[in-house]
């Protein structure tokens, strides 16, 4: 408990001290309590400043270009011609390794981002995609000849990995608990957006018999021009770098507590300074007792909220000492006397050893990583970008004529619909709008298999708008967000196998899509996708926990011996 005289002595002088909230840490810091909710900014309101628009918007950019340059790929097999590329025809094994290279690029540059983000940061990470966007865009606009564009197309995939890798990491660990879910949200409808985005320019600048549409003069290889539009706002994001802070997590994990501070200041920059003094301390604390873990795992059980508020970490006297710190109670951490300089020793000592048990991954972690894995894979083996893809080859095997209007109608519902899952899944929960929308979707490719045996267009599109709606609430999003199950020290790492699962998957799907259909039809495709999805839903049902209200250092509680799926109805009652 606090003092009385203390109290209005500490008032005054997180008044008088803003100047420098870093250096009053202590004095601050000891009248609060750690398990206090009132004294949380992550249960504030989040004020929608003009700076945290531009932070999330700016962030986001990558998964535009993710979304543009995949869908793009639609107009330009339409536009695209033999001689453009000094061939005389363009086989569909040509079509599909042109569309498959970017997924096989994507797939490395996955692998690529995992040691880049730990140790470089997420922020500088992002900079080195958006510096690959603009190359590649240019790569491919230049191409003269099909292996030239085939490269383009694989150096863009490394681009469009680093950006599904990193930008869920970088938006999870920037978001309060309350809206991570939303905010996570943000970056799949940057990526449908950037679908829609590639549908409508495609079909503005194509020319489609009976439809001119605004196409330039003779439709002379437009697609070089839908290629190079990708550079624009990878051009944004480097203009407005310097708006972006770097995660304060990856900070506090490097040691950097004062960039840490800054950082979370650009966060909240609402939010009282005594209180963001406190969300820094708890993130010191939690990553503390991750490095403790490491060092001795018989304190892994210690829980924070169980911590006695009279325990000092480290005096002042001893600041620089941390053998004097007993390693049982590095978790133990009171609201009294914290030192910046302890801190900073305690993050010095041992990195060796943590570095080399970052490789050493716990069961709880691996059940995390599974999960997540295994969602990624149902997200791509059910067929989506199938559609995404091929969809103006696949509508007009049914005679519609011009295939881009119904690609425009789907790629609308796809970014709708993800709108919905934004605002729902942090009030209905990641669980139960999968099992409810996956039946969906199956009920969608059934019914998409009828219209393509029978050849009925208005089936088709209604049936295809019904799939990828059910699709966008769920699907699209949650596998992108499993990132929130792992903890800290193997979140890259994690996102790196989760991206790498989407990308090994969807090169499987779009190197075989166009052959498997001329084999066995449209029809038949559409049968194997919908049991997919109905081993989706059985996969769900039985080993997908629901995580809503938790934070991500909470989250791994519920992987304690092994996976509990109703942690959060159980102990929460909701």
């Amino acid at each position: 408990m606090v003092r009385n005289h203390d109290t209005t002595r500490d008032n005054q002088r997180v008044i008088s001290d803003n100047r420098d909230s870093m250096s009053d840490l202590n004095s601050t810091v000891s009248r609060y309590s750690l398990s206090s909710l009132n004294n949380d900014v992550d249960n504030l309101p989040f004020p929608i400043t003009t700076n945290i628009i531009i932070i999330f918007i700016n962030s986001t950019l990558g998964g535009l270009l993710f979304g543009y340059d995949t869908g793009i790929i639609s107009g330009i097999l339409s536009s695209l011609k033999p001689q453009d590329l000094s061939r005389t025809r363009l086989t569909d094994f040509d079509k599909e390794l042109v569309t498959s290279m970017t997924s096989i690029g994507s797939f490395f540059g996955s692998i690529l981002g995992f040691p880049l983000a730990d140790k470089f940061g997420r922020k500088k990470t992002l900079t080195i995609c958006n510096f690959l966007f603009i190359f590649a865009s240019l790569w491919m606009a230049l191409s003269i000849n099909l292996p030239l564009l085939i490269l383009g197309r694989f150096f863009i995939g490394i681009a469009i990995g680093l950006s599904a890798q990193c930008v869920p990491i970088y938006l999870s660990e920037l978001s309060p608990t309350n809206i991570r879910g939303r905010i996570l949200a943000i970056n799949v409808i940057a990526i449908t957006s950037g679908q829609l985005f590639a549908y409508i320019i495609s079909y503005l600048l194509i020319k489609i018999e009976p439809y001119p549409a605004l196409s330039l003069e003779s439709n002379t290889q437009v697609w070089r021009y839908l290629f190079g539009f990708s550079a624009i706002p990878a051009l944004i994001f480097i203009l407005f770098l310097d708006f972006m802070p770097e995660s304060p997590r990856w900070l506090v994990l490097k040691g950097d507590l004062n960039a840490a501070h800054k950082s979370l200041s650009v966060i909240y920059s609402k939010a009282p300074s005594f209180m963001i003094l406190i969300k820094l301390r708890k993130l010191i604390i939690d990553i503390t007792k991750l490095k403790d873990e490491d060092t001795y795992p018989d304190s892994s059980q210690v829980a924070i909220e169980d911590s006695n508020p009279e325990q000092p970490l480290c005096s002042r006297q001893n600041s620089n000492n941390y053998e004097a710190i007993p390693h049982q109670n590095i978790s133990n951490v009171g609201a009294s006397d914290i030192s910046l300089d302890g801190l900073r020793t305690l993050f010095s000592k041992d990195t060796k050893s943590f570095k080399t048990k970052f490789q050493c991954m716990d069961m709880n972690t691996k059940r995390a990583l599974l999960i997540g894995c295994v969602l990624m894979f149902f997200q791509q083996i059910t067929g989506f970008n199938a559609f995404m893809y091929y969809i103006n080859l696949i509508f007009a095997r049914i005679n519609i004529e011009n295939p881009l209007i119904p690609a425009i109608v789907v790629a609308f519902t796809n970014v709708l619909f993800t709108i919905v899952s934004m605002l729902c899944v942090d009030k209905i929960g990641r669980r139960t709008m999968l099992l409810y929308t996956i039946l969906i979707m199956t009920v969608g490719l059934l019914m998409c298999s009828m219209a393509f045996k029978y050849d009925n267009p208005r089936l088709a599109i209604i049936s295809t708008v019904i799939f990828v709606a059910a699709y966008a609430i769920a699907m699209g999003s949650i596998p992108w967000n499993s990132v929130e199950l792992l903890p800290l020290k193997y979140r890259s790492l994690g996102a790196s196998c989760i991206s790498c699962t989407n990308w090994f998957t969807n090169s499987i799907i779009s190197m075989s899509y166009l052959s498997i259909m001329n084999k066995i039809g449209n029809a038949k495709t559409m049968l194997i996708f919908a049991t997919f999805t109905v081993l989706n839903w059985v996969f769900v049902y039985n080993w997908y926990p629901e995580v809503k209200g938790l934070s991500l250092e909470e989250i791994r509680e519920v992987f304690q011996d092994g996976i509990n799926v109703h942690y959060v109805y159980k102990k929460y009652n909701i």
